[in-house]
């Protein structure tokens, strides 16, 4: 199997409403031998406004993200086809589970791809964030852990890099980090097989289900609790997601919890200690075998542990009243009010997801009629939306200024809205000036810059809405010519607004692919 370690560096921390700008990728066989480097920057999107302390984290410039080569569009096409080239593949991050996978995931479902790629089709997932967790609990002398400026164990990737000797040049370059990650992962493999083993067992949702479903007893490890290791005994799979699995601390009697209803359990998972934790078995669990004791964990009598895991297995009311608890413990979610909300509310029919790789396939003209056929509502307006940020000269004057009024919103919201806008963008931005090193002077200057650039762009457009413009056409000779009409024969739309740069290079690019739409013979 292939191996895809992997970064992204994005315009700021939301999945659903950020987007990616970079993506490096070190693809490599089983063995761990690169065979293939991917470094992929893209543009940001028009309505997107650019994170000033994202920036300074990753020490991109606006001026270098608008002179990216590719579009989002473009670059999500160039990553959904490496990984399908590599399938089956283990895609490998550091903290993806908890990040990068939220933003491939959005990027997919935003230009309608499949939201599931990286863990679908015989791929699988493994965060080396969780592979330094366990090697802290389970090989403790493999790694040496760093710790922060308040003396606390850091898992940070550039300080554990730093103190184990990891090539890590640029910290926050995707392509620095994805190198970082891949050394990490070999060192792992090499100095703590059996970890790189149980964590290789589990980087799949049906392999950790077989393994919890094996072993009536097992190690599992979460670093999120004060005490990150337990005994654990299987309780009962969540009955609205089998994904997730409640277990028993075993160092603890169940016997006094035995009796209890629905809403005492789920008081009880809050408590001190955590008698009750949650497994999820999509998300790469740390379990270990028995013979892998954490050195953190206290010797516990295993005969005394077996008796509460049968305790456990008998009593099937507690295991009813478990699951319910775990199941209703998040308060209901209330309606999405944006499309991008709503990435979980469904899979896309057979119907619409064989026209949606219609979609990639077409030419951009053939393109909205193929969106018009979409049944789920969530993908025709991701769809019509993506045309307006790829191709917007071919869509209707109507049309086309109603996204132009919406890129408007989505900039000039208030700052209560869950995307960055330029008021939040400018508030974020005099808060960097007082506390930001001088060191960051040049940046923030460019950064203030752009932010006004943003401003005039979408002052212009309010001022000149979609229709007021002039619009022009090729002749047979190139030349641009007065229109307003539709012209089938030469298979282009007349309305060809050559004051926007992405028309051109579309136009451009399309009679390069196209040569026999412009044949006037």
């Amino acid at each position: 199997m292939s191996y895809i370690f992997y970064d992204t560096e994005t315009t700021g921390l939301s999945a659903g409403f950020d987007q990616i700008l970079q993506f490096a990728a070190l693809i490599t066989d089983d063995d761990l031998n690169v065979v293939e480097e991917v470094n992929l920057r893209c543009r940001a999107m028009p309505h997107v406004v650019l994170s000033p302390g994202a920036l300074l984290i990753t020490g991109m410039r606006p001026s270098e993200i608008a002179a990216a080569p590719l579009s989002h569009y473009q670059m999500i096409r160039e990553i959904v086809a490496l990984i399908r080239r590599h399938s089956p593949a283990c895609m490998v991050g550091f903290n993806s589970l908890g990040y990068d996978e939220g933003m491939l995931r959005q990027a997919f479902y935003q230009t309608l791809h499949p939201v599931y790629l990286t863990n679908t089709g015989g791929n699988t997932r493994m965060d080396m964030l969780r592979a330094a967790h366990a090697v802290a609990q389970y090989a403790p002398d493999v790694l040496t852990l760093p710790t922060n400026d308040k003396g606390r164990v850091s898992f940070k990737l550039e300080r554990l890099a730093a103190a184990n000797g990891l090539l890590h040049d640029h910290a926050h370059d995707a392509l620095s980090d994805t190198m970082a990650t891949l050394a990490l992962a070999r060192l792992v493999r090499d100095k703590a097989p059996k970890v790189w083993e149980g964590l290789c067992r589990t980087r799949s949702k049906q392999a950790a289900g077989d393994f919890v479903s094996g072993n009536e007893m097992f190690w599992a490890t979460d670093m999120a609790f004060g005490v990150p290791s337990i005994l654990a005994g299987a309780i009962c799979a969540n009955p609205e997601n089998p994904s997730e699995v409640a277990v028993f601390d075993l160092s603890l009697d169940p016997m006094p919890y035995m009796g209890m209803g629905v809403d005492d359990i789920r008081q009880l998972r809050k408590a001190q200690p955590r008698l009750i934790r949650i497994v999820k078995l999509n998300a790469q669990p740390i379990l270990m075998p028995l013979d892998m004791a954490p050195a953190s964990v206290c010797a516990i009598d295993m005969d005394v542990a077996r008796e509460r895991v049968q305790q456990i297995e008998k009593n099937t009311y507690f295991a009813d009243a478990v699951g319910l608890a775990v199941a209703s413990r998040y308060p209901e979610r209330p309606p999405a009010n944006y499309v991008e909300q709503r990435i979980y509310d469904g899979f896309p029919s057979r119907t619409d997801a064989n026209l949606m790789e219609q979609f990639h396939a077409a030419p951009w003209i053939e393109r909205p009629a193929i969106v018009a056929q979409l049944a789920d509502e969530r993908l025709r307006e991701l769809g019509e939306r993506l045309i307006y940020l790829e191709a917007p000269s071919i869509l209707p004057d109507d049309v086309r200024g109603r996204y132009d009024a919406w890129r408007g919103d989505r900039v000039c919201a208030d700052q209560t809205a869950p995307w960055v806008c330029l008021a939040s963008a400018r508030n974020e931005l005099e808060k960097l000036k007082v506390t930001a090193t001088e060191d960051f002077g040049d940046l923030l200057e460019e950064i203030g810059d752009y932010l006004e650039q943003v401003s005039d762009e979408i002052g212009r457009e309010q001022a000149n809405p979609q229709g007021s413009e002039e619009m022009f056409y090729l002749d047979k000779d190139g030349n641009k010519q007065d229109a307003d009409l539709y012209d089938i024969d030469y298979k282009m739309p007349a309305h060809l607004d050559f004051s926007n740069p992405e028309t051109v290079r579309f136009w451009e690019k399309y009679r390069k692919e196209n040569p026999e739409a412009f044949d006037f013979s």
